[in-house]
């Protein structure tokens, strides 16, 4: 092969012979150089020792992988005083000292490890026929050298899962430059704190609401202002009203539904109507009495440690619960209802449920033909779903399917539905929002929720004393709590209402260093993924 004919350049080389081997070209390469310099007394010598052959791997060329025979010389020192008899020649710029592989390949793999990691980029080294293992490449990461950090001014800071609910750390991101700039191994305020100190340039910092990170920023940039992200705060507003559904949910079922008719609402839909997931036998009744049973008896043992003065991590501990569960039992006047379900979701084959009901009494039962005739009518389902809704019916023939109107909507769904605009509403919602609008405490929740949700997305920070001084004289105590914790933190909150910037960009970094971590099964030690997150691309 004619190797002038190669798009190859190898500088400071000149290349003598090349073969082509079913598995790789392999490239015979001389330096053009008559003298080189001792690396210790860098006097220069044309006497020459010896030489020998240096094999190197290089970048593919086309669909070959490529190998490099370098004839290496080796020189006698012709400085009398040098401590070095003889010396190789290095061929710097192409191979490093005593490297296996070139430069532009080490940063080709470099790259590549960057993108996947270990494990998948070297498999797709193999298919780019670089070949090399998955622990070359994470050597080759932890040799890269970080650039120096620019400057950071405005930065947005939050806490990341090492181990969900067990260990966590903190990532710090530029907010003007839109990119990571550290990552930090825990989340406590002594850590984040020394890093604030050794930037003292920062004069903006993007948080959640945490307490722990507040802390750390007022001691270590106390000149730094400190601006809440409205995201938590709308989160925490949710969650406040969520606690007060939950706290006056059995006195709202106890209302009436209004007349449909009188209150001008649509009919309620197929969403409205729920089907037991089993039949109404003795047996399956007793099951649920005795649950629901000892379910309030639990709660009423709840209800005693705490008037006792247990705390609430002690209670969770001795029944088995969770912190969340057990505190929201406590903040209901009474037992919060089951979630486990006792009706089957709603399936796409409801809709044509009465049109198949209508040909099994006429005593059609063929699944194919019933599947096909409703099929015709706009159904998107499988011949298996009809073969199991006809199974359902044989095993339930003896009961009568019965419907119910749907009780109240779990807390979670009634706080989108008071927190949602009128014209936002489902003709479900609107029957719903009839049915509980005559509650004055609801109305005033509703009331204060949606201020303070106007008020922070269209940054009306000149509303926000009038606001504060409206929850303070309110019934809902859930709201004032809230109120009270917003007080505490009031100075990173007006920030929030007036200044444009948010922990967004850091939410949209966390999210991309949760997939670099899932990329290498969790398992990658601190150094590496810190290397991934601040070197992606």
């Amino acid at each position: 092969m004619d190797h002038n004919s190669i798009p190859y350049t190898l500088p400071g080389l000149k290349i003598t012979r090349t073969i082509v081997t079913p598995t790789k070209l392999i490239i015979h390469a001389a330096a053009t150089r008559r003298e080189i310099c001792c690396p210790d007394c860098r006097q220069p010598s044309v006497s020459k020792h010896s030489s020998y052959i240096r094999k190197v791997q290089d970048v593919p060329v086309g669909s070959q992988m490529v190998e490099l025979h370098i004839r290496t010389r080796r020189f006698y020192c012709s400085s009398p005083d040098c401590s070095r008899c003889t010396f190789a020649e290095q061929h710097l710029g192409i191979v490093p000292r005593r490297g296996r592989r070139t430069d532009r390949l080490s940063t080709n793999l470099t790259n590549i490890g960057l993108a996947l990691g270990g494990e998948a980029g070297a498999r797709l080294a193999r298919r780019l026929h670089m070949p090399t293992s998955g622990d070359t490449l994470l050597r080759l990461l932890r040799q890269i050298v970080l650039p120096p950090m620019q400057t950071p001014t405005i930065i947005g800071i939050d806490d990341w899962a090492f181990r969900k609910g067990s260990s966590y750390g903190t990532i710090i991101v530029d907010l003007e430059r839109r990119r990571p700039i550290d990552l930090l191994p825990s989340r406590n305020c002594e850590t984040v704190r020394r890093w604030l100190e050794n930037h003292p340039t920062v004069r903006i910092v993007a948080r959640d609401r945490s307490g722990e990170y507040k802390e750390a920023i007022t001691r270590g940039a106390p000149q730094a202002i400190q601006v809440a992200d409205r995201w938590h705060l709308l989160h925490n507003l949710i969650q406040a009203v969520e606690r007060y559904l939950t706290r006056k949910y059995a006195s709202l079922k106890q209302i009436p539904p209004p007349e449909i008719e009188a209150a001008g609402a649509a009919r309620p839909s197929s969403s409205m109507i729920k089907r037991r997931r089993y039949a109404l036998n003795p047996e399956r009744e007793a099951i649920h009495s005795l649950r629901e049973q000892q379910r309030q008896e639990k709660y009423r043992a709840i209800k005693a440690r705490r008037e006792q003065g247990v705390y609430v991590s002690e209670i969770a501990r001795e029944f088995n619960l969770s912190r969340q569960t057990v505190s929201r039992w406590l903040d209901s006047d009474s037992l919060p209802p089951d979630s486990r379900g006792r009706y089957k979701q709603i399936s796409i084959i409801d809709k044509y449920e009465s049109y198949l009901l209508e040909r099994v009494a006429q005593g059609c039962t063929n699944q194919s033909q019933l599947w096909r005739e409703i099929r015709d009518q706009g159904f998107t389902g499988d011949r298996t779903l009809v073969s199991k809704w006809i199974r359902q019916q044989r095993k339930t023939s003896a009961t009568p399917i019965s419907y119910k109107r749907s009780s109240l909507p779990r807390p979670k769904k009634l706080v989108w539905i008071l927190l949602s605009g009128d014209e936002q509403h489902t003709p479900d919602d609107q029957i719903v929002w009839h049915q509980l609008q005559s509650v004055e405490t609801l109305r005033e929740a509703r009331q204060l929720a949606r201020q303070f949700m106007t008020m922070v997305r269209n940054r009306q920070h000149e509303k926000w004393r009038s606001w504060l001084e409206s929850c303070a004289s309110s019934s809902v105590k859930e709201l004032c709590n809230f109120a009270s914790g917003l007080r505490r933190d009031e100075a990173a909150v007006k920030a929030a209402l007036s200044d444009p910037w948010s922990s967004g960009q850091v939410e949209g970094q966390i999210n991309r260093l949760k997939f670099y971590k899932r990329q290498m099964y969790g398992r990658a030690k601190f150094d590496l993924l810190r290397l991934r997150v601040l070197f992606a691309m």
